[in-house]
């Protein structure tokens, strides 16, 4: 079988760092704040690929200005913790942001048989942090890279709020490193500049090479 990264060919701003799973069932797009995932995802849920299903994700503080419905469910610690207990949600996380404050994610259920596309922070990528464990052993990972004057420049224009009502929470995101996430990753999309666009394209492309291949295999 041909490999994913022959199926692509050349690429701008995808390139892979690793060889990626053998089997892949899912899709998990990482990075730090403001890298640009959101978009990516949102051109995918906007794709309607076939055979490919973007659940929603969901996460334990208020909403806020600058949220996205289509992307972010709320629920609290005690929500959550009763949607884990009856499989509502599946895949779930926690995320220290600054000190002495714990956020948790998760990500429905989704649909059978679907490749899964997911769209998560850096912590989900911690050895042991991610549960059910070994819930990404057949997950394909692609980190989105944007620099981080770039970064800063987008958080303060998606979320104004944040700045003003979280300023410590806004500074603790920006510290996660752009670039931590490349031994963890198996491939990187530069999502910045000129390279947007083609970003969007590609991570299309990527999108329809893995779920062509799951129905060949």
């Amino acid at each position: 079988m041909t490999s994913l990264p022959a199926r692509l060919g050349d690429t701008r701003a995808l390139r892979f760092v690793r060889e990626p799973p053998a089997e892949i069932d899912a899709i998990a797009i990482v990075g730090s704040t403001c890298a640009g995932k959101t978009t990516l995802v949102g051109a995918i849920r906007g794709s309607a690929l076939a055979g490919v299903h973007v659940p929603r994700r969901f996460v334990t503080r208020p909403p806020r200005e600058g949220d996205i419905p289509e992307e972010t469910g709320y629920m609290t610690s005690a929500e959550l913790d009763a949607a884990i207990a009856t499989g509502t949600v599946g895949i779930h996380w926690a995320r220290t942001l600054e000190p002495g404050r714990i956020e948790y994610y998760a990500f429905a259920v989704p649909a059978r048989g679907a490749l899964a596309v997911y769209s998560a922070n850096n912590a989900i990528y911690v050895e042991g942090n991610v549960r059910p464990a070994g819930a990404l052993a057949r997950a394909l990972l692609v980190g989105v890279f944007a620099p981080e004057p770039v970064r800063e420049q987008r958080l303060r224009a998606r979320s104004p709020a944040l700045w003003r009502d979280y300023p410590d929470e806004a500074r603790a995101r920006l510290a996660d490193p752009a670039d931590s996430m490349g031994p963890h990753v198996d491939a990187i999309i530069e999502n910045h500049g000129a390279l947007e666009v083609v970003a969007k394209s590609e991570m299309l492309a990527l999108i329809c090479a893995v779920a062509q291949m799951r129905e060949c295999s």
